[in-house]
């Protein structure tokens, strides 16, 4: 996976870029964002990545002086030009400087992807001479792991062996096993080399696969596949490593050389889902099957989906957390078992937080000061690296705009937390099903509560209550298409009938004798 540097001044712009397309799907990862020229060569310092893609016009050192001082430090660098303004003088700088591109906002997704086709096969190209003139002189085993990977082997199935038999490599079942630490941590180098000698101790001195490093990850070409009841055993170990953070994933088992490559392929595409998967634990080929075997109710599922922002909206007006903690699981799994990827889940998320809050701050003013840490902290969804990590934060999120009605504590407060739902909330498609729910009831026994307390069905007292502010609209002047509408009533015939039940007269009369014809 070659690495990609983002630098734009525009926050929007860096983390739109950065979420615009899988990136992995074509050979890359963005490692990192920089705001300005400066930050940006600290963290190409740090990262080393092989493809920049920088903003022409930024504050303080441009993207032209950026190209230049990356241009002196590594000459091979591929680098692209994001800009918003077609200026041809900008072009032929650019071209001077040895861009290899030149992207005009807002980015075309295939110009982008055209370019990344061309940029990998470069960069596939230079590193297979490179790796082709270091093994020239000494065949060692990682650097022919790293052709077979590379798919720069070209000889015969009868020389492939002869060198794998030479190197202690030929052997009857093969397996790739990688290590892949957070791309945003200081001191990659040094963690690369903690995590070799940690897998060389446990695998390479006991004589059951080779170290090696490819495209940026660690990774044990192993002998014997890695049985299940070791999978904890060797998690734990590289825990002790120090690391903070890492994944570790385990590609299919295959019984010949030739087939190296869809072990290693198969752990990449793990890595790429690991988003879907608890922390703590070894990746593997069976954890992606059953990801991918579920066969959901596609009608039941869309419901269900199409019910989160309901149903969490009233969790949060109760201040139910249990419920708030249920829902924000249950809408990912729901997700997941749809086959959303990983950024149309977080989208979703984040179009879920942002419509909560804003129904909230209607019913609720005092919270637009804290308006501004909320949406920071949504926008932070983005970057969480588990969906486990993203249910913690969402939840979160919600309880600091819970409700405080869930420290009513006195009888029956269900029933009083209900009304003054239906006061504030008369105009939302209110039904008792959706609030059994949240609060833990069937909607039969729910309903029963409710009429003992009030005397009236719910139904009923959410009628009369959406009439009484009707009469209110209807004196102030507004039309009853109007009216209707805006006391939850689509239909304006059964917003006449609903009137005329309860009132004794239709709408109309009532706006005129209220002195509004």
């Amino acid at each position: 996976m070659y690495k990609v540097l983002i630098v734009d001044d525009e926050p929007k712009q860096r983390e739109g870029l950065k979420m615009f397309i899988e990136w992995e799907n074509y050979g890359f990862s963005v490692v990192d964002t920089a705001s300005n020229g400066e930050e940006a060569l600290e963290k190409y310092r740090m990262y080393s990545p092989e493809l920049v893609i920088a903003d022409i016009r930024m504050p303080g050192m441009d993207g032209l002086q950026l190209i230049e001082r990356l241009r002196e430090e590594d000459p091979q660098l591929h680098i692209l030009i994001l800009s918003g303004y077609a200026d041809f003088e900008y072009a032929k700088k650019a071209i001077t400087n040895r861009t290899d591109g030149y992207l005009l906002k807002p980015v075309d997704e295939d110009e982008l992807i055209q370019y990344l086709h061309r940029i990998k096969q470069m960069i596939d190209e230079a590193k297979k001479t490179s790796l082709w003139q270091n093994v020239s002189k000494e065949w060692t085993r990682e650097a022919f792991i790293q052709s077979i990977l590379s798919g720069s082997m070209e000889h015969d199935e009868f020389t492939l062996h002869e060198q794998a038999d030479r190197l202690g490599l030929l052997w009857r079942k093969y397996q790739i096993l990688l290590v892949v630490s957070p791309k945003d941590e200081k001191g990659a180098t040094n963690e690369v080399n903690v995590l070799r000698r940690k897998l060389s101790a446990r695998f390479e001195e006991c004589g059951r696969g080779y170290v090696f490093s490819h495209q940026g990850y660690v990774g044990v070409l192993l002998q014997e596949p890695l049985l299940e009841v070791e999978h904890d055993d060797v998690y734990q170990e590289l825990q002790g490593s120090g690391i903070a953070e890492f994944t570790v994933v385990l590609g299919e088992r295959v019984k010949d050389l030739s087939d190296i490559p869809l072990s290693y392929t198969s752990a990449l595409e793990l890595i790429k889902l690991q988003f879907f998967f608890d922390r703590g634990r070894i990746l593997s080929g069976e954890l992606l099957s059953k990801l991918r075997s579920h066969t959901a109710d596609r009608e039941a599922e869309e419901k269900c989906t199409n019910n989160a922002e309901e149903q969490l909206y009233y969790a949060v007006e109760v201040g139910n957390l249990d419920a708030i903690k249920q829902l924000v699981v249950e809408f990912g799994h729901t997700l997941i078992r749809r086959h959303f990827s990983e950024g149309e889940i977080k989208q979703r998320y984040v179009e879920l937080l942002t419509l909560i809050h804003g129904r909230e701050l209607k019913q609720r003013p005092e919270l637009q000061s804290q308006s501004k840490g909320y949406c920071d902290r949504v926008a932070d969804i983005y970057r969480v690296r588990t969906i486990g990590d993203m249910f913690e934060q969402v939840e979160s999120l919600l309880r600091s705009i819970a409700s405080p009605l869930n420290e009513d504590t006195g009888r029956h407060r269900e029933v009083r937390i209900m009304l003054d739902l239906i006061h504030r909330n008369f105009r939302d498609n209110l039904k008792l099903e959706t609030l059994s729910g949240i609060f833990n009831y069937n909607s039969a026994y729910l309903g029963k509560l409710f009429k003992n307390e009030t005397g009236e069905y719910f139904n009923t007292y959410l009628d009369k209550v959406r009439i009484e502010n009707a009469k209110e609209y209807l004196e102030e002047g507004l039309k009853v298409y109007q009216v209707a509408e805006k006391v939850g009533y689509t239909n304006v015939d059964y917003f006449h009938t609903k009137f005329r039940k309860y009132v004794g007269t239709s709408p109309s009369a009532y706006r005129k004798k209220a002195g509004n014809e």
